[in-house]
């Protein structure tokens, strides 16, 4: 670019030089020859489009240095917004890991005539029903079966068998398991809570062997009663969905939504009494 630059301008130059000895020989003169216009007129043109030519070099030459800038900022911009997504990404991780240790805390506080063991889930039973969970604690870690699992969310279930260094829970959904249900807005106990799967396989749970008179109705929570002292009491089961009449056992049954996803659980609080002289597995 520099190059073509230099050669145009030294083109520029001798063309001047000799438009202006022209102009010497004719300046005594009060008409230019038909020559010397010619040529003038010539010089004058080829002037003309030497500078445009130039022009045109500078603001091409502009345009791509602009051209390379905004690239560069476009690109820059980029990595800036990729940057910020990462840290919302962070931020968001963190917030949420913040929350479920808050929530753990005030769960262990709750109840604190109860010791717990912390586990991870490191998969579910067989053919993925649900309704078994194998945890990475076992019987060096304290745990023994019939122990109460749950989270800060609501009730699992219990232990339902164990090894050295793992365990088997049993959920909601497993027949094993059954816990003595409380309506947390009339305080009153009635019925076990057991399994249920409806019509489209979900998994849900049945407050079952209730009075035909018993106070539930869809939206009441249920809730752990205590009794027997295994259970903490007032544990989150589930929300009453629908309620129904039995026929056939007189009584009345409530289907409820756990308040634990099975499907997303990656850790458990197995709870463990201090005082296991009352206890009744």
């Amino acid at each position: 670019m520099k190059f073509v630059k230099n050669r145009l301008a030294v083109t520029i130059v001798v063309l001047s030089v000799s438009f202006l000895v022209l102009i010497g020989f004719s300046v005594k003169r009060q008409n230019a020859s038909l020559v010397e216009n010619g040529v003038g007129v010539t010089l004058n043109s080829v002037q003309g489009i030497i500078y445009n030519g130039i022009s045109n070099i500078k603001d091409w030459g502009g345009f791509i240095t602009h051209y390379s800038q905004v690239k560069q900022e476009n690109e820059d911009l980029k990595k800036q917004n990729t940057q910020m997504k990462q840290k919302v990404s962070a931020y968001d991780s963190l917030e949420k890991e913040n929350k479920r240790l808050s929530d753990a805390l005030n769960f262990k506080h709750q109840w604190d005539q109860y010791d717990y063991r912390y586990c991870n889930i490191t998969s579910n039973g067989a053919n993925g029903l649900l309704d078994i969970l194998i945890i990475d604690k076992g019987k060096k870690d304290g745990v023994k079966n019939g122990l109460v699992v749950a989270t800060p969310e609501g009730l699992v279930g219990k232990v339902i068998a164990t090894s050295d260094n793992w365990s088997k829970v049993g959920t909601l959904n497993n027949p094993n398991v059954q816990v003595s249900g409380k309506i947390q807005r009339t305080e009153v106990i009635d019925g076990v809570v057991d399994g249920y799967t409806d019509s489209n396989n979900n998994k849900l749970a049945r407050l079952d062997n209730m009075s035909q008179d018993t106070d539930v109705k869809q939206g009441d929570k249920i809730v752990t009663s205590g009794m027997g002292n295994l259970y903490p009491k007032d544990i989150y089961i589930g929300e009453v969905s629908s309620v129904a009449v039995d026929q056939t056992k007189i009584s009345k049954y409530a289907i409820l939504k756990p308040y634990v996803n099975f499907n997303k659980l990656e850790e458990v609080f197995i709870i463990i009494p201090k005082d296991t002289s009352q206890i009744s597995y």
